[in-house]
């Protein structure tokens, strides 16, 4: 199959600023990579979800995919046709935003979810870590009311070791 163009439907896009790549996801479960003089390459999920946030693990050789569908797959960059290294579902819960904190040398992928949740996945061994903030621990326990969907996660610029995310 032969593709050509700006991927159609897009969702979602990063840039690795070492390597000078850039990667857009669909609706449709395709990534396309763009970089220098000749740089293109087109991924497909196995299955045509829609991809909710891509994120690359600088200068790493890797790109992490989460969909619609739950899972989170890592892709290998470094072979000569790049696929999926591995996957991880989420069963309770929906993903809705990720970060790759740049403080803990990308060993760490923070996971947003509908929930209002954040949970720590190990990209070493690419496991769900015990380690994750529930919204009534991270809000307080005055409030009872549920503060909705994780919409976006950030490193504080003034100090990098710790997260922002917005309710």
């Amino acid at each position: 199959m032969v593709r050509y163009g700006f991927p159609y439907r897009p969702t979602t896009v990063t840039y690795d600023s070492v390597q000078k790549l850039l990667a857009i996801g669909t609706k449709h479960g395709i990534i396309k990579i763009y970089g220098g003089a000749f740089v293109e390459c087109s991924l497909q999920h196995p299955s045509e979800v829609e991809i909710v946030q891509l994120v690359f693990r600088v200068n790493e050789g890797a790109l992490i995919s989460a969909c619609r569908d739950n899972y989170i797959h890592l892709w290998n960059l470094r072979q000569k046709k790049p696929a999926i290294a591995n996957s991880l579902r989420f069963i309770k819960e929906k993903i809705s935003r990720c970060l790759l904190p740049i403080a803990f040398n990308s060993k760490w992928l923070l996971v947003g979810t509908y929930c209002g949740n954040v949970y720590v996945v190990n990209l070493d061994k690419f496991t769900l870590s015990s380690y994750k903030i529930m919204w009534n621990n991270a809000i307080g326990m005055g409030k009872s009311s549920h503060p909705g969907v994780i919409v976006d996660l950030s490193q504080n610029p003034d100090d990098p070791t710790r997260v922002r995310y917005l309710i």
